[in-house]
């Protein structure tokens, strides 16, 4: 297999350093270099709002100063990653957010706020008809931020989040109700997908849960990566589903995991970073769309970094 080699790897440090927001910075010095987790507690903490929600471009596409719950299912992804402890002030206002602003009827949370429309934000954010592009809220955001709460052991009240998790494991059912050929996957959209893997991937989830998923996953995963095909451009990728060799879904998806590591490194630009392959179009405030995309630069750049290390796949020496 392809390997990044040290001048490479370099020359993506630099580009984190250089152009990258100071959270990536932070976190690519606590994953690559050893150093301690408080730096990235205190800038996270920028993005964090009285009410304990996540807001300020957190997710780069909405830039919008308002709580919302995806930008909140990133930044408890942050604090699982480094492994913050459930009774952490970041965290408990975050799981305080998210208990107040579930819809109580559906137990969905809207993905963006009704702020977002206010700022500078991606066309997809376009608040006419969000729900119905986003199967009206039912796996994304919510299957995300079950996976972090998971994560996250002890930061949700277990009754709780036992009742959200049983919700997403219908929802999927529900959602791949068909054939046993995997014919199935195609009526999952694609970051539908990816947030019930990270659940399935969570750890402390029930065992019976997690076999139910995997069951369903396993090849609703095969098949839409196989639908999406190789190469570069927009669509659901192995490492999206199999970020780990550790992964519940590693093994199932080897073949086109080998792939894609071969290609990310292909991939990488001349800068060092691996840059968006969407964008907002020309039809955005002055700079708006430019902050987004370099910010994405970081988030991305940082993320192949961690799918090679988790490989071994970089020489650093």
């Amino acid at each position: 297999m392809a390997r990044l080699n040290t001048e490479r790897y370099l020359q993506a440090r630099a580009f984190i350093y250089d152009m990258g927001r100071p959270l990536e910075r932070l976190l690519f010095e606590h994953d690559f270099e050893r150093a301690p987790a408080w730096p990235i507690l205190d800038v996270l903490a920028e993005y964090q709002n009285d009410d304990g929600g996540f807001g300020h471009g957190l997710e780069p596409d909405s830039l919008t100063p308002a709580s919302g719950a995806l930008a909140t299912s990133v930044g408890l992804k942050v604090l699982a990653d480094i492994g913050a402890p459930a009774t952490h002030p970041l965290v408990r206002a975050a799981v305080g957010y998210l208990r107040a602003t579930i819809d109580p009827a559906t137990r969905v949370w809207r993905i963006v706020p009704q702020a977002a429309a206010e700022a500078p934000h991606a066309p997809w954010w376009e608040p006419e008809g969000l729900a119905s592009r986003f199967n009206d809220f039912r796996l994304n955001p919510k299957a995300d931020i079950v996976a972090q709460l998971h994560a996250l052991d002890g930061a949700a009240p277990r009754e709780w989040l036992q009742e959200l998790t049983a919700d997403v494991l219908a929802t999927v059912e529900e959602f791949l109700a068909g054939g046993s050929d995997g014919s199935q996957a195609a009526s999952l959209e694609m970051h539908d997908l990816i947030g019930a893997v990270r659940l399935l991937d969570a750890p402390g989830l029930d065992a019976a849960v997690a076999a139910d998923l995997r069951s369903l996953l396993t090849p609703a995963a095969r098949s839409a990566v196989a639908e999406a095909g190789a190469g570069a451009g927009y669509g659901l990728k192995p490492l999206s589903v199999a970020p780990r060799p550790d992964s519940e879904l590693a093994r199932a998806l080897a073949p086109e995991v080998r792939g894609q590591l071969d290609e990310l490194i292909h991939e990488q630009a001349e800068d060092g970073a691996w840059w968006p392959v969407w964008s907002w179009g020309d039809d955005t405030p002055a700079g708006a769309g430019r902050r987004s995309r370099v910010a994405w630069a970081g988030v991305l750049t940082l993320e192949a970094l961690r799918h090679l290390q988790a490989f071994g796949l970089i020489d650093r020496e």
